[in-house]
């Protein structure tokens, strides 16, 4: 079997933005060479990006630098003319417009920009017309987890059979024992982009909540990329005066956000919007409790394993943020579930489903 693999993400040279996408397209390019020695890949990139040779050194992946301008509408098509596939993976939620004579396999992660249209102003436009494309010409779709594939279903009136449900994996730095970043007061973590789904500024006024029923300091950092800023969360910040507890820390590399995982009272992820949340599974991976959202995907994702909090409902935030830090026996009871759970979010699981799905597509070449 011949696939091509849409690799546009893996051009990426600022790691602010290498999330998302980016994981997926680089997990897939190690992954699938492994499962099937007999297969071949071609992954199409432009740019500089990590080289060939760091992502993968088997001799069935072959990696193809097209221009940037025109990379997905012509160079793409004009490539795979000149060098047939079996497959191509549309991993980047966003399909070529002349693709023929391939099987198509279309990636939509989420479609929280069609009940939230106001959270995306700028995209909304682009991602209405790709993913309407994607479901449109795919022969089949892989999605992140089953809320997004009922909010895909119900959007686009799809046969659930068009569509699979492969879970995402953590990254071998978060699976292992290792060194606790440590500060002078305890403190509370989230991680991601700082957009207004992610419902930051509700997660610090519970914050500022607890700190008024708490003895003793207690801080809350902020790990992400600047490159989205929801101007409310600067704005919340000074409002409640928070700014001696609230810590912006960047961008932190994966070896450095293990340690902060370790060392966190736990992970508060209480978005509005969620396709799967992967800071929730790297936290449960490095033994942290999890605090997440009822909405989307982290019921299923987190589970019984982490406090679920209603987006809305700040008082119910303060009191888990109060009862993980005081209550040492459910604190374990979610470290240990936690890790159970975590074991069944593997790239091998994820890139073998991707794998069976080609294949099914292009009937078993």
């Amino acid at each position: 079997m011949k696939t091509g693999i849409d690799g546009g993400a893996l051009s990426i040279t600022d790691d602010r933005l290498k999330m998302g996408v980016y994981r997926v397209a680089h997990n897939l390019v190690k992954e699938l060479p492994l499962i099937d020695v007999k297969s071949n890949y071609r992954v199409y990139r432009f740019g500089r990006g990590e080289k060939g040779t760091q992502l993968s050194s088997r001799s069935n992946i072959k990696f193809v630098r097209l221009p940037r301008y025109g990379f997905q509408k012509i160079w793409q098509p004009f490539e795979l003319i000149s060098n047939p596939v079996d497959v191509y993976l549309g991993i980047s939620q966003s399909l070529p417009i002349t693709l023929y004579d391939v099987k198509k396999i279309g990636f939509i992660y989420d479609v929280g920009f069609l009940d939230h249209p106001e959270y995306y102003r700028k995209s909304h436009f682009d991602l209405t017309a790709q993913t309407a494309n994607v479901v449109r010409r795919s022969d089949h779709m892989i999605t992140i987890s089953q809320a997004s594939a009922n909010n895909i279903l119900k959007k686009y009136h799809i046969p659930k059979e068009k569509l699979t449900v492969a879970y995402l994996g953590v990254e071998k730095q978060f699976m292992s024992a290792g060194p606790k970043y440590r500060r002078a007061h305890p403190y509370f973590l989230f991680v991601g982009a700082f957009k207004p789904g992610k419902n930051v500024p509700m997660m610090l006024r519970s914050f500022a909540c607890f700190l008024e029923n708490t003895k003793g300091p207690c801080d809350f950092l902020l790990a992400g990329s600047d490159y989205w800023l929801d101007p409310e969360i600067p704005a919340t910040i000074n409002a409640l005066r928070l700014r001696d507890r609230v810590q912006f820390v960047g961008f932190l590399d994966d070896e450095t956000l293990a340690t902060y995982y370790r060392g966190a009272a736990a992970l508060v992820t209480v978005s509005l919007i969620e396709g799967f949340g992967l800071p929730a599974v790297e936290a449960m991976a490095c033994g942290t409790p999890v605090i997440a959202s009822t909405i989307g995907s982290f019921p299923e994702v987190v589970g019984e394993a982490g406090i679920l909090i209603d987006p809305h409902d700040e008082e119910s935030l303060a009191k888990a943020l109060r009862r993980v830090v005081n209550d040492a026996t459910f604190r374990t009871k979610l470290i240990n579930g936690g890790k159970r759970r975590v074991k069944q979010f593997t790239w091998k699981n994820f890139a073998r489903i991707v794998y069976e799905t080609s294949r099914q597509s292009v009937g078993n070449v």
